[in-house]
């Protein structure tokens, strides 16, 4: 069975967006879909459902944190993995963003394996869910497909 994961990157620079999918792409990981900013997400999280959200935190209009909120009482994606991917690094937000219900939390600038691991591991857990076959001790593999 093929998995190919629904992804959105929301962050209001297009230089970080176009990196972090950049990365996913090298990485074999399709599917991706961008926003610039938390209020353009919401909008798409309406229309579509996604397997996993990176969003930033400081945006305008609507804030990273905002989003998540939004995405944790939404009954389509209350259990979407979520990880932030922002330069807030005060403990103080970071506490705030786990309480909200943020799935992992990695501070910029992003070293490109760290946030591959992080994402590779959240997408090889979902394809394993999909499969209803998951084992933990089997999640190795960077590659989705």
């Amino acid at each position: 069975m093929q998995f190919t994961p629904k992804i959105i990157v929301i962050d209001d620079v297009q230089m970080i967006r176009r990196a972090l999918k950049t990365t996913l792409l090298k990485a074999g990981v399709t599917g991706i879909e961008e926003a610039k900013n938390g209020a353009e997400a919401i909008e798409r999280l309406k229309e579509q459902q996604f397997d996993l959200i990176i969003c930033d935190w400081e945006m305008p209009l609507v804030t990273g944190l905002e989003t998540l909120r939004f995405v944790r009482k939404d009954e389509k994606h209350k259990d979407t993995p979520f990880i932030m991917v922002t330069s807030v690094a005060d403990p103080e937000k970071i506490r705030q963003a786990m309480t909200v219900g943020v799935t992992d939390y990695i501070v910029k600038p992003v070293k490109p394996d760290l946030f591959l691991g992080k994402v590779m591991f959240i997408l090889q857990k979902i394809k394993a869910e999909k499969m209803k076959n998951y084992d933990p001790t089997e999640v190795k593999e960077w590659k989705i497909s």
